[in-house]
């Protein structure tokens, strides 16, 4: 082990970790989110060694000794009266507690798969052109879910509350407004919401959603756009073969989507600028502000942060982007920057354009910024920066940014590396956050299924889902508490109210599903393994974590 792992180990405590009596004393600066009743974390009892799972290849969700799972809801289940069914490739999770034994989560839907769906994978995976019909099956598959869940007040353990008037679907059909009017390629209203990965809760009770790859169904627009746009329009390598039959204009998504999940209203955050977003994570201001920090998935994508001009709304601010070298934060404003009038024609143009203007204005080009959560106690900004080959980055690290002074407005910032991935530390690729109330840290993987358990990435087993400890002996290392399906990732880690239970999203089991020889081969068969049924995405309800405070515990 090498000098710099054990400095980390060392500073751990110093940063992660604390004591219960912290969470009384938030930051300068800041005001902690929180939604319905959060019990106290309970005395902390003295922690032992934690055994971690071995990386695993194995077809199956595998858990390490004395944690319990339970699946909730999968794909196709009615959800209400109407007929609608939760969506493909569920992702972001967000838990919203309406009584003591009764919750809404909001659920993120990322993209679909032909082959798992109706059969027809597409021309790209050795199908045939998908039908109109395919289509739109597609389409109502994408988006997010609101679904109504109970506990058991014996066992204390969730499940999905059937059918219900709360339940609905938001999907890539759904007309959803862009936010104050704003009028974009002659429309103020987009046509759904799609490539939905991670996203953010607001302390106001609302979810925010991020539309990440979304040039991989309608297209990309570099060009002005006009008359022509559907001439101009580029379609990257792989996409779903959905502009046969319908074409929407690009620029109408990659926006933050505002969901209210009671109601189901919507709206796209313009102001927040237009980019392949992974995550909005949200804090407030001393004075009441939203602050909201988010990752741009992409080679050479941006850190953004965004300041609203007034509390409880997200419709109007100032858009920043990370210049991590220099410690400082780029207002990417177009009458008060030369560098974006000289390229760009006016204010919404950047927003449009949020990763160029960023990269233009001088922000730091990062390795696949992907989640990003705020530490409890410290309220350091955690950013999961998923791998770029292109660097000679294979595995990605975990980055901490440390606003001065502590506070969110700050335009200064120190960073640091606060894990990286590879062969010593026992993982690679790392993208989704979530972190428990006494300091615990836990994240998952995404090794893209053509890339794992081969070459660099050997020996790192199925993407999985790790704990960082905040105290005991093992503080400041990886854990492996689970390993994912075939092919999947686990993902959009989401604790309930009193952290006894996380919930999970096992995504896409079986993507490299394709047509051999004229016949749909399946590469995994989870969660019907026993029936040979074929690979289906859920989510799942893990208990008996073993997080710090006797409160995580069930």
């Amino acid at each position: 082990m090498n000098n710099q792992f054990d400095f980390s180990r060392r500073e751990f405590l110093s940063f992660l970790g604390g004591s219960a009596a912290a969470l009384a004393t938030p930051a300068i600066g800041f005001s902690a989110p929180s939604l319905g009743e959060t019990p106290p974390l309970e005395p902390a009892t003295p922690r032992s060694t934690i055994k971690s799972l071995p990386a695993s290849t194995v077809d199956d969700l595998v858990l390490a000794d004395g944690i319990r799972s339970s699946i909730l809801i999968r794909y196709g289940d009615v959800i209400n009266a109407a007929g609608e069914r939760f969506g493909f490739n569920n992702d972001f999770i967000a838990f919203f507690p309406l009584h003591k034994d009764e919750a809404l989560l909001w659920v993120n839907h990322e993209s679909p798969q032909g082959g798992l769906m109706h059969g027809n994978p597409g021309v790209l995976l050795g199908g045939t052109p998908k039908t109109a019909e395919q289509v739109r099956e597609e389409q109502l598959a994408v988006g997010g879910s609101i679904i109504r869940i109970l506990r058991d007040s014996k066992t204390g353990e969730w499940r999905f509350g059937g059918n219900h008037a709360l339940n609905r679907r938001i999907s890539g059909l759904t007309k959803i407004p862009f936010a104050r009017g704003v009028s974009i390629a002659g429309a103020s209203v987009a046509t759904g919401t799609l490539a939905n990965c991670a996203g953010g809760v607001t302390p106001w009770g609302t979810a925010l959603t991020c539309e990440e790859n979304y040039q991989e169904f309608y297209g990309e627009l570099k060009g002005p756009g006009g008359p022509s746009w559907e001439k101009q329009v580029k379609m990257p390598d792989h996409h779903h073969g959905w502009t046969e039959h319908a074409k929407m204009h690009p620029w109408h998504y990659g926006w933050v989507v505002e969901i209210n999940p009671r109601t189901g209203r919507a709206q796209k955050l313009v102001a927040m600028g237009r980019a392949s977003r992974e995550g909005a994570t949200v804090t407030l201001a001393k004075d009441g502000r939203a602050v909201v920090y988010s990752g741009d998935d992409f080679r050479g994508g941006c850190i953004f942060k965004f300041v609203s001009d007034k509390p409880r709304d997200l419709t109007r601010g100032t858009l920043y982007a990370a210049d991590v070298g220099k410690g400082r934060w780029i207002e990417l404003s177009w009458s008060k920057n030369p560098l974006l009038r000289k390229r760009f024609k006016d204010q919404l143009d950047v927003l449009l354009h949020a990763r160029d203007a960023g990269l233009e204005a001088g922000a730091t080009a990062m390795d696949r910024p992907e989640d990003v959560e705020i530490h409890p106690l410290t309220r350091s900004v955690f950013v999961a920066l998923t791998n770029n080959p292109d660097r000679g980055n294979q595995h990605g690290s975990l980055l901490r940014i440390d606003e001065a002074d502590g506070n969110p407005l700050a335009l200064e910032f120190n960073s640091s590396t606060f894990l990286a991935g590879g062969q010593e530390s026992g993982f690679s690729c790392p993208d989704n956050l979530a972190f428990a109330r006494g300091g615990d840290l836990l994240f998952t993987t995404d090794v893209s299924y053509g890339k794992l358990n081969r070459g660099e990435y050997q020996g790192f087993g199925n993407n999985s889902l790790f704990l960082v400890p905040s105290s005991g002996p093992d503080a400041g290392r990886a854990i492996r508490l689970a390993s994912g399906p075939i092919d999947s990732e686990l993902t959009g880690p989401c604790f309930s109210s009193d952290q006894r239970t996380l919930f999970l999203s096992v995504q896409h089991p079986g993507e490299g599903s394709k047509v051999v020889d004229g016949k749909l081969t399946f590469t995994s068969a989870w969660p019907s393994r026993e029936t040979g049924g074929k690979p289906c995405p859920a989510l799942v309800a893990l208990h008996n974590l073993p997080l710090a405070g006797a409160s995580a515990r069930s």
